[in-house]
């Protein structure tokens, strides 16, 4: 039941366990209880297992208040047994590291990595909702980075994964991959709303795809070229907007302004 109260929308449910889940997302089985204790032991992280009482003292069951102290994601209990119950719970994870400027604990990065393949079995519209916070928050560099660095990227969107070592020499000093990492982090320097951050992070997509050498460049020293990287480019995106579900109105106009970047100093 949802209830509003001082502009402000809050859930109401029964405390519950929950057994089994045959979809990595689904319960099999659910059975209310009577104990907020037995109730926090099936949330995610610690620092989202806590309650207050009708004195308004917080309750702590997982260390969760110990744990924003220092800055832990941590999971409650098993990690390999909450991210089987909810793979989404492998970007979530990500994503409050992201917005909070919090580590992930050593035994949940752990987990994160040998369940990284779980999150083929979540919804798109679920992912790409974890994923736009992400890109919102004010380290997008960092969360993408790490959504990379922990396999989930290229179950997600593995085009981008391609500009991994691929050098572009020249004036650029990165690979493709980090200068579209270091793009996306201009943007959300400034503030930028969301359909140009995502422009920034899928402006250089189709380089590693157009990618030739040519010796005859550079005085004879030679250089690669990437001649109609922002062609092949709009098409990659155009195909990953559709494939993640965003709406048509800011599909249209990342597409474009991938397509037409080359003809603005700054995106």
């Amino acid at each position: 039941m949802i209830v509003i109260f001082e502009n402000f929308s809050f859930e109401l449910t029964q405390f519950r366990i929950e057994n089994g889940y045959s979809d990595n997302r689904h319960p099999d089985e659910v059975k209310y209880v009577n104990s907020f204790e037995e109730d926090s032991k099936r949330r995610d992280f610690t620092i989202n297992s806590m309650g207050i009482n009708s004195a308004g003292l917080v309750i702590d069951y997982n260390g969760g208040i110990e744990d924003i102290k220092n800055g832990i994601i941590r999971c409650v209990g098993n990690a390999n047994e909450r991210f089987t119950e909810d793979a989404l719970r492998l970007v979530r994870a990500v994503r409050f590291s992201t917005q909070l400027n919090f580590s992930i604990s050593h035994e949940t990065t752990e987990s994160i990595l040998k369940n990284s393949e779980l999150i083929k079995k979540i919804s798109t519209e679920r992912i790409r909702d974890e994923f736009i916070k992400i890109i919102m928050s004010e380290n997008p560099m960092i969360g993408i980075s790490m959504l990379s660095r922990f396999g989930i990227l290229k179950n997600i969107i593995p085009e981008l994964e391609e500009g991994i070592h691929c050098e572009q020499k020249g004036e650029h000093i990165y690979d493709v991959f980090d200068h579209i990492l270091h793009a996306l982090g201009h943007a959300a320097e400034k503030n930028l709303p969301l359909d140009i951050r995502l422009s920034a992070l899928f402006h250089d997509i189709g380089k590693p795809r157009t990618r030739r050498w040519d010796g005859t460049k550079a005085g004879g020293k030679g250089k690669y070229t990437f001649y109609g990287h922002e062609v092949i480019g709009a098409r990659m995106v155009k195909k990953i907007m559709e494939r993640l579900k965003f709406p048509k109105d800011i599909s249209e106009k990342v597409e474009k302004l991938v397509r037409y970047h080359m003809f603005f100093s700054d995106t």
